[in-house]
């Protein structure tokens, strides 16, 4: 017999955990805005510094994508504890 609804049993779908450090993702972050920054400052080369602002906003799309506005706030903000 096989339950084919795939939903529990209030109709709503289980939720996936994922555990993710928020500190590293908040380190690499910054450390790519950094380079982006410094690529910025001493004229690298346009590509370079497109690719890690690229990457920085795809750190961001994908906390955004897992976590929503209240992940993204803190990535920015650390908490008071």
């Amino acid at each position: 017999m096989h339950d084919h609804t795939g939903f529990g049993e209030d109709g709503t779908s289980p939720e996936i955990v994922i555990p993710i450090s928020l500190a590293r993702i908040r380190v690499k972050f910054f450390v790519f805005a950094g380079l982006a920054v410094g690529c910025a400052i001493f004229g690298t080369t346009p590509w370079l510094t497109l690719t890690l602002l690229l990457t920085c906003a795809g750190i961001l799309l994908a906390v955004a994508i897992i976590g929503g506005k209240e992940l993204i706030r803190s990535l920015f903000f650390m908490s008071p504890k």
